[in-house]
């Protein structure tokens, strides 16, 4: 209605934090309070400090693409009353630009594989805290070439 477009993104948890990124730079997305406090700190007595944003140690406009995300209602292997309590999983591949050896030389300290990958949508104007989990799932695998492949499966 404002005329925005959503920016989906995705956020890495790492040993040292989350790490943010989307095909272009999420530049009102992440609060600048939320790097410093958690949540648990109140700014000003009424406000909690980083409370609609999760405070990030890297942000950047990194990603080639976003797959496609399929959701269905019933998965396809099992019968209507099977189906009511169950999901149907994902598996995700995301293509990232490491041309200039940026993920080559942080990977080493602060590996991905294993790690929490998250991928939301939103509009910048919002707080992140109201935008739309699409994808939780666990980084299963990693190839460091010029484009960085991350695959992940959802849990």
């Amino acid at each position: 209605m404002r005329g925005e477009v959503p920016i989906p993104y995705l956020l890495i948890l790492t040993h040292l934090g989350y790490r943010a990124y989307a095909e272009k730079e999420p530049s009102n997305v992440f609060d600048a309070a939320a790097a410093i406090a958690d949540g648990t700190f109140l700014a000003d007595g009424t406000i909690t400090a980083g409370g609609s944003s999760v405070g990030v140690i890297d942000k950047g406009a990194r990603v080639l693409g976003f797959p496609a995300f399929e959701r269905t209602i019933q998965p396809v292997k099992d019968d209507v009353l099977t189906a009511l309590g169950g999901k149907q999983l994902q598996h995700i591949s995301i293509s990232m630009d490491n041309a200039d050896r940026y993920f080559s030389r942080i990977i080493p300290g602060e590996p991905f594989l294993g790690r929490a990958l998250n991928i939301y949508v939103g509009f910048e104007a919002d707080p992140q805290n109201e935008h739309l989990s699409v994808f939780r799932g666990i980084i299963t695998e990693l190839s460091l070439m010029p484009v960085m492949t991350i695959e992940a499966d959802e849990r």
